[in-house]
Formats: structure tokens, C-alpha cells, sequence
């Protein structure tokens, strides 16, 4: 009897452990299965303003990155499919929020931030950012000092350097004046794009006749005009306005004062040829800081495709407080930002910062807004400006040598 019962005493604690086992094995597999299953997600960084009279340039780029990351996501990474999570923070255009919307997402672990909108906040957030190793890549801010001293900083788009060195660049080697003279409407801006000009050429060994500096007034601008006469330059570089132009142009051409006219972004404006007869401004030439495929008259096809989907994507939106009037200038910026850096993720084939940091710096990538390639600092490569002069009164693109 107690033989009998030691059998199946050991009969069914064998079954008993067997079954155990085979739950245990059961619940391990749900476990590591679930774990697989369970959906990953890369977690980027949207900041911006999306507040106060601004807030425009907030929803552009955030309507920007949505339209890259529904034509990305989900994405294959060391194995992996992986989804894509905008987190959108509003920094309100100031930099004291912006210095804190930094800590936030550093605490919530992104692999890197697309932003901010201006210099005061970009540069707030940036070395927060550089202290936990996480990518910024701005798509707006331009201020040239913003990326001294920091290895994860990233521009898309031209710095206000670059855009003085490319009028230089077109002066010199375009249009090769022999008496070229400078002026400015002695605004802060207008004197700074000046001085920096001369800074350039003093580099380059490249000499100009004289610089004036005039607050605008018809008065001033009629003796201004005497002037330049007695002084015969060939080529006149004026960084104004554009009403300011044109009354320079008309005076100066009355004068039968015929120099080249060259002015850059501020002034060119349609409403320049309803100011005056347009006879006076023809030959007028403007450097815009963008790149021809985005500038005016582009037929980029890139570009008109992105601009496409962008108004698509927007017809579809029901909030009423959403801008509709978009694309914005720096929208395909903020395209292009989210593909390099999904890009370099994918080269790098991780979403940690530390891994895929070195794949962003080696960026070569031909997007809407160019060839997209960045030095040590995080500046685009020869950025391109585009060149567009008047002729039988309407602005048309200039076609350089």
C-alpha cells in the first residue's frame, strides 16, 4: 500500500512539475512575443512658436513634418518597424520658455528636435540640447553665431553670412565693377549687410570707390543722386527698400546717371514698378537669399510637388484656427529636415543620438531646397542665392555668367 502510493506520489508530482514547466515556457513566450509586438516609436522634437501673431511659422513647420513622417512612417531600423511621434512644444517666440521647452524634451528622451523659429530662442534651447548629445536641426533661424561652439547644431538654410557672401560673390565675379560704390539707408540691418560686405572684400583684396550712408528722404536722396553723378560708378550697390530704390533709381536715371542698380531681398517687391515709371528702374537687379528652386518662377518639380501635397494635406484639416494660406518659406525647409535626419537613423541603423549624430554630419542629400550637404559647424554647403533683375518692367531671373 504505501509502495503503491510513493508510485503515484511520483507519477504526479512528475505531471504536476511537467505542467508547471510547460506554463512557465507558455508564459515566457507570450511575454517575449508581446515585448515583440508591442509597437516602437522614434520620438522627435517639434519646437516652435504656435502662439501670438507667429504662430503661423509654428503650424507651417508642423503641417511640414507631418506631411514627412505619413510618407515615412512607419520605418525599418536595426530590425525593427518603427513608427514616428512628433511632440509638438509651443516656446512662444521667447527664450527663457524655449530654454525650458529644451529640458523638457530632454527629459522625455527625443533623438533629436526640429527648430526653433528665431535666433533668441534657437539659441536659448541649444545648449541644453548639447549637454544631452541631441541634434537640433533649425529650419528658419539664420543668425551666423547661433552654431559657434557646438557640435550638435544643424541649419537648413542659408545663414546671414552666407547671404552676404553671395552678393559679394555676384558683384565680384558676375558683374566685375570698376567703380563700384556702397550704400546704405542707415538702418541697423541695412548698415550691418554693409559692413560685413566690405569685410568681405577687404578679405579678398577687392576695392570700392566710396560708401555712403543716408536715412531715406526725398530731399537727401535728390542731393545723394547729384552726388553719384559727379562720382561716375559703374555699378551701385544699395541695400534698402524698395520704395527707397526707386526713388534713388528715378532721380539718378533723370540725371541720366545710367550705373547698374544691384539691391538684394528687401528690395524686391512687385509693388516697385507701381511707384514709379518703370523706365527708371530697368536693369535692376535683387540677390534673394533662396535657392532657385524655390525662389520666384521655379518650375522644380520637387518643389511644386511638395507645394501639392502641403495644400492637399491642409484641405483636410478641420481646425477653422489653422493658417490655410501656407506653404510658408520655410516649409520645405522643414520637410527636407525630417528626411535627413530619418535618414541618417536609417545609415546609422539606430535611433540613439550617439549612433546616428556622425551619419547627420556626413548628410549628402538632394532635397526640395537643394543639395543638402553641412560643414563642421552644421552650415549648409554653398547655400545658393538666386539673381533676378527688371526688364520691360517685371522681374524676371537673371541668368549668370
Amino acid at each position: 500500500m504505501n509502495k503503491n502510493k510513493s508510485k503515484f506520489s511520483a507519477v504526479f508530482f512528475s505531471h504536476t512539475f511537467l505542467v508547471l514547466l510547460l506554463l512557465l515556457v507558455m508564459s515566457s513566450s507570450l511575454f517575449f512575443y508581446s515585448c515583440e509586438s508591442k509597437e516602437k516609436y522614434i520620438r522627435i522634437g517639434n519646437q516652435a512658436v504656435f502662439s501670438g501673431d507667429d504662430k503661423f511659422f509654428g503650424e507651417d513647420q508642423l503641417i511640414s513634418l507631418s506631411i514627412a513622417a505619413s510618407e515615412l512612417s512607419p520605418v525599418r531600423i536595426g530590425g525593427f518597424n518603427y513608427k514616428i511621434n512628433i511632440i509638438t512644444k509651443d516656446d512662444e517666440g521667447n527664450a527663457e520658455r524655449a530654454f525650458l521647452i529644451a529640458q523638457e524634451f530632454a527629459d522625455e528622451g527625443v533623438s533629436a528636435v526640429i527648430g526653433s523659429t528665431f535666433n533668441g530662442t534657437t539659441k536659448a534651447s541649444l545648449p541644453v540640447y548639447s549637454e544631452f548629445n541631441i541634434p537640433l536641426i533649425t529650419p528658419s533661424s539664420q543668425g551666423e553665431e547661433i552654431s559657434r561652439g557646438f557640435n550638435n547644431f544643424f541649419r537648413m538654410i542659408i545663414n546671414n553670412g552666407q547671404k552676404v557672401e553671395n552678393i559679394a560673390n555676384f558683384i565680384t565675379e558676375d558683374i566685375k565693377p570698376e567703380k563700384l560704390i556702397l550704400i546704405d539707408n542707415g538702418s541697423e540691418y541695412s548698415i550691418k549687410l554693409l559692413d560685413f560686405l566690405i569685410e568681405i572684400f577687404e578679405n579678398r583684396n577687392i576695392t570700392f570707390q566710396k560708401r555712403y550712408s543716408i536715412n531715406f528722404n526725398p530731399d537727401d536722396y535728390s542731393v545723394l543722386a547729384e552726388n553719384l553723378l559727379i562720382d561716375e560708378p559703374d555699378v551701385i550697390f544699395f541695400c534698402a527698400k524698395y520704395n527707397e530704390v526707386a526713388d534713388l533709381m528715378t532721380k539718378a536715371r533723370k540725371l541720366n546717371l545710367n550705373s547698374q542698380f544691384i539691391a538684394e531681398e528687401i528690395s524686391m517687391d512687385e509693388g516697385i514698378t507701381a511707384i514709379t515709371d518703370s523706365q527708371y528702374l530697368e536693369g535692376l537687379i535683387a540677390v534673394v537669399p533662396e535657392p532657385p528652386s524655390l525662389a520666384k518662377y521655379t518650375e522644380d518639380k520637387k518643389a511644386i510637388e511638395f507645394w501639392r501635397k502641403y495644400n492637399d494635406y491642409v484641405s483636410k484639416i478641420q481646425d477653422e484656427d489653422i493658417s490655410k494660406s501656407g506653404p510658408g518659406v520655410f516649409a520645405p525647409y522643414c520637410y527636407d529636415a525630417f528626411y535627413i535626419l530619418i535618414n541618417a537613423m536609417k545609415k546609422a541603423n539606430s535611433i540613439t543620438p550617439e549612433d546616428f549624430m556622425g551619419e547627420l554630419k556626413a548628410t549628402s542629400y538632394d532635397g526640395i531646397t537643394g543639395r543638402i550637404e553641412f560643414n563642421a559647424n552644421g552650415e549648409r554647403i554653398n547655400p545658393p542665392s538666386t539673381v533676378f533683375l527688371i526688364k520691360n518692367g517685371v522681374w524676371i531671373r537673371y541668368l549668370q555668367k
